[in-house]
């Protein structure tokens, strides 16, 4: 959500559509009829939309009027297209490198070339951080049976294409960004669960281990607080996160934390401007598919995680079992709430 707008793909894949928060009316839509391939991804920025389309193609489009102002058509290996924009560069997947264009006229920028151990890789995001740095986090070798896949973080000066460093780490995917330096990553592949700190710069990514008792998930950052959402009373084959856990970027320690009631989970929270907005729900199984349920958004104080404000939310039908809903992005005082996974629709919650 950016400048009042809600930015997702088009029904059928073929581009994107910008829906006016207030209203939910239509305000632009591009798509492209002229090939099959979808938009594997997009992201957005507070002048532009850059979507990557499955046949190689890298396209730009002005936020405000949703006129498409460049495209550039990029040889790739067969499989799911990655875009991600960071410090006004558009990044996304080559053969054995990492491309960066300029996402207002599509100029080619840099490349920053991969190990040789990692010929084709699927960029996961990329984070602009102080110092010209630009961190990008790679899925190495997902399309080559013959070779081990592995995860990379790549620190790339993002004047030259110069990659500083590279680092192996644990699931990219998982990743948050903690503040202006710092990187969060779970790392459940330890006897215990760890949550890796990683304080970046120029010269690389030195790590602080968060050692937890059973925080397994990070799933949100910001304002100095890690969040975690777990179940730790859970012996069954149900996973419903119960129990909402603040933690200090800084030193690691416990903030604070909230248990839902009974028969009640979290979903995924966001952070923004000092506070943590989460969906509280009830549990959902198979026999809830197609069932209207009702649930309440709470925001919180990041810091103390005082409970500031309560909305309880119009009742919604669950799409598909096991499917929660999360907050997915706060922006313009509006919250957008979604089913995980992209099932169903889309609620808007305005201040």
């Amino acid at each position: 959500m950016v400048h009042g707008l809600y930015v997702r793909q088009t029904g059928s894949l073929s581009g994107v559509v910008a829906v006016n928060v207030r209203t939910g009316k239509e305000y632009w839509r591009y798509e492209r009829p002229d090939s099959e391939a979808g938009v594997h991804t997009f992201d957005v920025s507070e002048r532009t939309v850059v979507a990557a389309f499955g046949d190689g193609r890298l396209l730009g489009v002005d936020l405000r009027t949703g006129k498409p102002l460049w495209h550039v058509d990029i040889q790739h290996a067969e499989g799911h297209r990655t875009t991600a924009l960071a410090g006004g560069q558009a990044l996304t997947e080559a053969p054995g490198a990492v491309r960066a264009f300029a996402e207002r006229d599509g100029r080619s920028l840099w490349t920053a070339k991969t190990p040789e151990s990692c010929p084709d890789g699927l960029m996961i995001t990329a984070y602009a951080l102080p110092g010209h740095l630009t961190v990008v986090p790679v899925i190495c070798n997902v399309t080559n049976p013959d070779r081990d896949t592995y995860n990379l973080l790549l620190g790339i000066d993002n004047r030259t294409g110069e990659v500083l460093w590279k680092r192996r780490t644990a699931a990219p995917g998982l990743m948050v960004r903690g503040d202006e330096r710092t990187l969060v990553i779970p790392d459940s592949d330890q006897s215990l669960p760890v949550i890796q700190l990683l304080d970046v710069n120029r010269r690389g990514a030195t790590a602080r281990a968060l050692k937890t008792v059973d925080a397994w998930d990070a799933v949100a950052a910001g304002s100095g607080v890690l969040l975690s959402t777990i179940n730790p009373d859970d012996r069954s084959e149900e996973d419903h996160d119960t129990l909402l856990r603040a933690y200090g970027t800084r030193d690691g320690h416990l903030a604070w934390q909230l248990r839902a009631p009974a028969g009640q989970e979290y979903g995924f929270p966001e952070i923004a401007d000092g506070r943590v907005y989460v969906i509280r729900q009830p549990f959902l199984t198979g026999k809830d598919t197609g069932r209207r349920i009702r649930a309440d958004l709470l925001v919180l104080d990041s810091v103390t995680g005082r409970l500031l404000h309560t909305l309880r939310l119009p009742a919604m039908t669950v799409p598909v079992e096991g499917r929660r809903l999360d907050v997915r992005d706060i922006g313009d005082g509006s919250v957008s709430i979604g089913w995980r996974d992209d099932e169903g629709g889309v609620l808007i919650a305005t201040e």
